[in-house]
C-alpha cells in the first residue's frame, strides 16, 4: 500500500508538471523524414537530444549536426540514461530491433500511425506520440505548434510523460486508442497520399499538353480552402457530380492506359453514388 501511494504521488506530480515546460533528455532512433522535423522541434522546445541513431552513420550525422547530438549507427552505443527514447522508423523495422540497456523508468514511444506500441521490445512504459502530418527532409522545417499529435500509452507514467512532451511542441494534443489511430492513419492516406497520387497523374496530363503544373495550384488551394467550412461531399464539383456522362466518356479516351481509366471510373462511380 505504501508503494502504491508513493507511485500515485509521483504520477500526480508528473501530471501537474504538464501545465509547464519540463526539459527531457531524448535519444532519437531514426533519422528519416519525420525525425528530421521532430528533432529540431524538440530542440527548440528546450529538450536535450544527446544522440541520434540511424542505420547509416551518414543519415545520423546529417540530423545530429542540426541538434548538437552524437550520431551513431550501433545500438550497443545508445546511452542508458535518457528519459525518453523516440522511435521514428519504418513500420516493419520495430520488431527487428535489438534490445539495449536503459533506465527502468525510461519511456519508449513510437511515432507510427499503424504500429501498436507492443511491438517495442521493452516491457514497460511504452506508448505512442503520433504527429499527424506529412514530413519531407527537403521541405523547410515544419511548424509543430499546429500539428495534431495523438498520444497513448500502456501505463500512467508513459501517458503522463508523453503528454508533457507532446504539449511542449504542439497546441493540438489528442488522446487516442489503437483503433482510432489506425483509422486516422487510413484517413490520412486517403486524403493526402491518394490525393498526391492524383496530382502526379494530373501533372502527366499537363506535361503532355505543354502546360506547367503550377497552373493547377489556384484550383488545389481553392478546394482545400472550401473543406474548412463545407463537408467534402458538399464541396464536390466536376462532371461526375453533375452526371455529365458525355464529358466523362471524352476524358476517359484521353487517359493513356487501362489502369488510369479504371481509377477514373471507380472514383467517378463513387461520386455519382454520393449524388443520388
Amino acid at each position: 500500500m505504501f508503494v502504491t501511494l508513493i507511485d500515485f504521488f509521483i504520477f500526480s506530480i508528473i501530471a501537474y508538471q504538464s501545465s509547464f515546460h519540463v526539459a527531457m533528455k531524448i535519444v532519437l532512433i531514426g533519422a528519416g523524414n519525420l525525425a528530421s522535423s521532430l528533432a529540431p522541434a524538440l530542440k527548440r522546445a528546450g529538450h536535450t537530444i544527446p544522440q541520434v541513431y540511424s542505420r547509416t552513420l551518414e543519415s545520423a550525422s546529417l540530423l545530429a549536426e542540426k541538434v548538437g547530438a552524437q550520431p551513431l549507427c550501433d545500438f550497443a552505443l545508445i546511452r542508458s540514461d535518457a528519459d525518453v527514447y523516440i522511435y521514428a522508423l519504418r513500420d516493419e523495422v520495430y520488431k527487428l530491433m535489438p534490445a539495449f540497456d536503459c533506465r527502468p523508468d525510461a519511456v519508449h514511444l513510437l511515432t507510427s500511425g499503424s504500429v501498436p506500441y507492443t511491438d517495442l521490445k521493452e516491457s514497460a512504459h511504452r506508448g505512442v506520440m503520433y504527429p499527424f502530418q506529412s514530413f519531407s527532409k527537403s521541405k523547410p522545417q515544419t511548424d509543430f505548434s499546429s500539428v495534431p499529435v495523438m498520444i497513448e500509452g500502456e501505463d500512467e507514467r508513459a501517458v503522463s510523460i508523453i503528454r508533457i512532451l507532446a504539449e511542449s511542441i504542439s497546441g493540438k494534443v489528442y488522446d487516442s486508442t489503437p483503433q482510432s489511430r489506425v483509422r486516422l492513419h487510413l484517413a490520412g492516406v486517403l486524403a493526402n497520399n491518394f490525393t498526391n497520387c492524383m496530382y502526379a497523374l494530373a501533372e502527366e496530363q499537363l506535361r503532355d499538353a505543354g502546360l506547367p503544373f503550377d497552373i493547377l495550384l489556384p484550383l488545389i488551394d481553392e478546394t482545400a480552402a472550401k473543406v474548412h467550412f463545407l463537408s467534402p461531399r458538399e464541396a464536390q464539383t466536376g462532371p461526375a457530380s453533375r452526371h455529365d456522362f458525355e464529358v466523362m466518356k471524352r476524358q476517359l479516351l484521353l487517359l493513356p492506359d487501362e489502369e488510369q481509366r479504371s481509377i477514373y471510373t471507380l472514383v467517378s462511380e463513387n461520386i455519382i453514388k454520393s449524388r443520388r
